[in-house]
């Protein structure tokens, strides 16, 4: 279970940097690969549209998944409008996305073996999927499918096959207090981001038992979820609604955004992991956000990191801010994180989902009974 004892800030992987080719001093206008990813497979992506006539609702669905080599099309790192719109949120350069490089190729054929467990990707509130493919390209070479979901209105922008957008309009009241406005997040994420998980996870079925490219290479009976902020409520709610996931991780998000002082605690008696900033961990309440079992829950605090160190934010900004030079400090403490991030993630999903040892995660992180 999760106590006030349960903080651990992480001074691991200060090694990683060292044997990372660093791309920091000429990145720029020049571009640079986004981190290689560490696992074996190549990865392959596709994006599609699930439309659920019962809500009036389509949703975009981006998977990354392990692939087999292919002299298919590197996959962009997002669409003009989208990157337009990122760039406008963020200060940054006009068609930065041109000069980032992803590690996926378009429609890659699937890896041959035994189907891949699956790992739904939960974004957060104002951001768009793009903004986690360190981490989806590393689960993917890992051997996960990596599923996607853009959830408008909370994302910044969706755009679709047929050029219409969709961007985010807030669902809260905005005059109301900070509390009550929680109350109206919670009930979104539990009402609206929770069902689009649970309709993703019934088309997954469909697309494994009838679609040709997908069919029986998903694993269905092993799923997990990991989200960031708002993505990472998804998650924990997820984690303990749906029978269906096995596991789940919550990369600094609340049990209910807004609500400080008034903390729900999710009961989440599956394994989970919860990556978070010093500043979300500080507070009594902080500790006690999840309830689960001594020998699954995990609580990591990562030292020096902020809000949007668990995404490719960091990344990005240093090296295309608009209005000031490229950052390499930033760049490498930013480069440490995500990498982190992803290593961390990769282990808890391998020991749960595929039954392998997660010996950092292991080694470093003890939970002590609440």
């Amino acid at each position: 279970m999760i106590s006030k004892a349960a903080f651990f800030a992480f001074h691991i992987f200060v090694l990683v940097l060292l044997t990372l080719p660093s791309q920091a001093s000429n990145a720029g206008q020049a571009g640079f690969d986004l981190p290689q990813p560490n696992g074996c497979y190549p990865i392959g992506t596709e994006t599609v549209v699930l439309t659920d006539p019962h809500r009036s609702r389509d949703l975009l669905v981006t998977m990354w998944y392990p692939a087999v080599e292919d002299t298919s099309a590197l996959a962009p790192y997002m669409d003009k409008k989208t990157a337009d719109a990122l760039a406008e949120e963020w200060k940054l350069q006009p068609d930065f996305q041109r000069l980032v490089r992803t590690h996926a190729r378009l429609l890659a054929p699937i890896a041959v073996g035994n189907p891949f467990p699956v790992v739904l990707l939960e974004h957060g509130s104002s951001v768009v999927p793009a903004i986690y493919t360190v981490l989806a390209e590393g689960l993917a070479s890992s051997g996960f499918i990596v599923v996607a979901t853009n959830h408008p209105p909370d994302s910044l922008i969706s755009v679709f096959p047929d050029g219409h957008e969709l961007k985010f309009t807030p669902y809260w009241p905005a005059e109301a207090d900070r509390r009550t406005q929680g109350v109206a997040m919670g009930k979104f994420a539990d009402e609206v981001l929770v069902a689009d998980v649970r309709f993703v996870l019934d088309q997954l079925q469909e697309l494994n038992s009838h679609d040709h490219f997908w069919h029986a290479h998903l694993d269905l009976a092993k799923v997990g979820i990991v989200g960031h902020s708002m993505g990472g409520t998804t998650a924990a709610l997820a984690t303990k609604e749906e029978s269906r996931i096995l596991a789940g991780v919550n990369l600094d998000g609340s049990t209910y955004p807004g609500m400080n002082a008034d903390i729900r605690p999710v009961p989440v008696h599956k394994p989970f992991l919860f990556l978070a900033t010093e500043e979300h961990a500080s507070g009594e309440a902080r500790a006690r956000e999840y309830i689960g079992s001594e020998s699954n829950t995990y609580y990591v605090v990562v030292t020096g990191a902020d809000h949007m160190s668990f995404t490719d934010a960091g990344l990005v900004s240093s090296r295309f801010t608009r209005d000031l030079k490229p950052d390499d400090s930033a760049f490498e403490r930013a480069l440490l994180t995500s990498i982190l991030t992803r290593s961390l993630v990769q282990e808890f999903f391998a020991k749960y989902l595929k039954g392998t040892v997660a010996p950092d995660l292991d080694l470093i992180v003890r939970v002590d009974k609440k």
